[in-house]
């Protein structure tokens, strides 16, 4: 992939997780476990993205880190028709040093593993995503950019601008900056009216990547029920999309979400 692409304005898709779950998805089962029992739907969302209009798929490969299924997942996405797809990077299982007892090089090694299993997957690009530790974000960040494709990292942020292990916006801008990522950001947590207001503490030249929630969720049935329109969601996308080129939904999106904020946002 072209690294001078993230520079022009691209639209990456939204939720698999919410749309597996319409798919019969069990209850507690984390999406990038499903690309050999529920491959066929993995595809179809895929290709409904694809539809919608985006740019970038994402692979269902958020939590995982084991080759053989992120081969799987990025074979799923080319399948759907995909041009541009991401190898999904989330944050590990491991609480690192001061918090837990994994080491910094432990949990670089699990990331460098990872990050060479998508690039030999053929991955065009990796997306660190949802991060709230700024430790493991540098892990994350740093074996990403090892295997020379282009890398987007984004956190999930508060209200109050920093994430629950209190980082900061400017510290990951500083952090990331410094890495030279291609492009950088925030996902998931809220709705886009939150990220509206942080993206004034987003000081930075480098491309920004806002994937946001569909607003708040509600408890349904012991699940997250998310109402936000797909009308309302690319209401909001549309004034961030003033100041951040690359846009994309989280948790609640739908097809329809991101077809909807292409629609009203391309420019």
């Amino acid at each position: 992939m072209d690294k001078n692409l993230l520079k022009d304005q691209l639209f990456f898709d939204g939720a698999m997780g919410t749309m597996l779950q319409k798919y019969g998805m069990p209850s507690g089962v984390a999406s990038g476990t499903l690309n050999i029992d529920m491959a066929d739907a993995v595809i179809e969302i895929h290709k409904q993205y694809l539809d919608a209009g985006v740019d970038v798929i994402t692979a269902n490969s958020f939590g995982i880190h084991d080759q053989e299924t992120i081969a799987l997942a990025l074979n799923h996405a080319r399948k759907a028709g995909a041009m541009l797809v991401a190898l999904d990077i989330g944050p590990s299982e491991y609480l690192l040093e001061p918090y837990g007892d994994v080491s910094y090089d432990e949990c670089y090694e699990k990331f460098a593993k990872t990050s060479a299993y998508g690039k030999k997957a053929g991955a065009d690009l990796i997306l660190i995503e949802t991060m709230i530790d700024i430790n493991e974000l540098k892990a994350a960040t740093t074996a990403a950019k090892a295997t020379g494709l282009p890398v987007i990292a984004t956190m999930s942020f508060e209200q109050n601008g920093c994430t629950i292990m209190g980082d900061s916006i400017s510290d990951m801008v500083n952090l990331l900056e410094s890495l030279e990522v291609d492009a950088l950001g925030m996902n998931c947590g809220y709705g886009p009216e939150l990220y509206e207001g942080l993206l004034e503490k987003l000081n930075t030249k480098l491309p920004i990547l806002i994937q946001a929630n569909a607003g708040l969720p509600d408890i349904v049935d012991g699940k997250a029920a998310y109402t936000m329109t797909a009308e309302s969601f690319a209401q909001s996308m549309n004034k961030i999309s003033k100041t951040a080129k690359l846009l994309g939904g989280c948790c609640g999106t739908t097809p329809e979400h991101i077809k909807e904020m292409i629609k009203l946002c391309r420019h």
